[in-house]
């Protein structure tokens, strides 16, 4: 069976963005050792699971980023990766997907949601990930639908911003690394 793993960046004391949304916390730095191991976290999943504000950003700017001539390396695999990858984009209501590679699925309720997830758990294929998009990830938090996190923790706090976690959350340490630009990997799996 297929496992849902959650890939998100976050600071240090917990937040994905600042209160605004704000993500200039970031680490820049180059780092050829983190980038790699991002290629390889997003290529262990086949699809994975956006909410439709996140696609209607994310997947059009690696798209252009993959016909930009002055992208690095590193970002041309990543943006080979996420372009290669069957977005299934979450929506409560009709949208238009224009995007290639990609579908609509739409959900009234927690139950829905779960009922979908459970389903592209059964399909062949890789793991399905989930790249981003804070309401995505704390849904799938609270609904319990991850089955691991990997989390790119960078050495900021910010004091304030939006979370992952919304509720209690029972993990296991999996595994992990600190990179020179000063993130660190932490690998979890749920404990259920």
């Amino acid at each position: 069976m297929r496992k849902v793993f959650l890939y998100m960046t976050m600071t240090c004391d917990g937040f994905f963005s600042g209160p605004n949304g704000e993500l200039d916390w970031m680490v820049q730095a180059p780092d050829q050792d983190l980038n790699d191991d991002i290629v390889d976290i997003l290529t262990r999943a086949d699809a994975g699971f956006m909410g439709y504000p996140t696609a209607s950003g994310m997947i059009p700017y690696w798209a252009n980023a993959a016909k930009n001539p002055s992208i690095s390396k590193s970002e041309l695999a990543i943006a080979d990766v996420v372009n290669n990858m069957h977005s299934i984009v979450i929506s409560k209501r009709e949208e238009e997907l224009t995007w290639e590679n990609s579908e609509l699925l739409l959900v009234k309720s927690d139950q829905d949601l779960i009922k979908a997830v459970a389903k592209f758990k059964q399909q062949p294929g890789k793991d399905l990930g989930v790249p981003g998009g804070i309401r995505t990830a704390q849904t799938f938090a609270r609904l319990g639908l991850i089955d691991e996190y990997v989390l790119m923790v960078h050495p900021v706090a910010i004091g304030n911003g939006k979370g992952v976690f919304t509720d209690k959350a029972n993990l296991e340490l999996v595994n992990t690394k600190a990179y020179p630009s000063g993130v660190v990997r932490i690998c979890y799996k749920a404990r259920l």
